[in-house]
């Protein structure tokens, strides 16, 4: 758990200050989104996947046979949390809202396959971890 935690701590720097750069460079392309929209975005996926990751790996420390059953259902459950906050964001701001849902779609391509393969390595050597 140590491990995912420092890796996706450093994966939210680095999308931060991607963040950051993409909004100061590309000034007019992403006018319409608030400064803190896209940061806000950052460490909400860090939380949110930093949060799924601890939940699947205490199940396969509790209940190894249900892990499948039980990442399933937290994977939905996270999807429709993402789908609520990606709404939210664009009915906050409706002039920059197909900006700000590329960018989402961004951040979640990269959270997700983030935990994807950290979720991999760990199923690999459970105690390693």
């Amino acid at each position: 758990m140590k491990r995912y935690l420092v890796g996706l701590s450093v994966l939210s720097a680095v999308m931060l200050l991607l963040a950051f750069a993409v909004k100061w460079t590309a000034m007019p392309l992403f006018e319409p989104v608030p400064v803190w929209m896209l940061p806000a975005a950052v460490i909400y996926f860090a939380v949110a996947y930093g949060v799924q990751y601890w939940l699947s790996v205490s199940s396969v420390n509790k209940h190894p046979k249900a892990f499948i059953q039980f990442f399933l259902a937290t994977t939905v459950a996270v999807l429709f949390l993402h789908i609520v906050v990606l709404v939210g964001g664009m009915l906050a701001n409706p002039a920059g809202g197909k900006r700000f849902a590329i960018g989402f779609l961004i951040l979640y391509v990269v959270y997700t396959v983030y935990m994807t393969v950290a979720l991999v390595r760990f199923m690999k050597n459970p105690q390693g971890d």
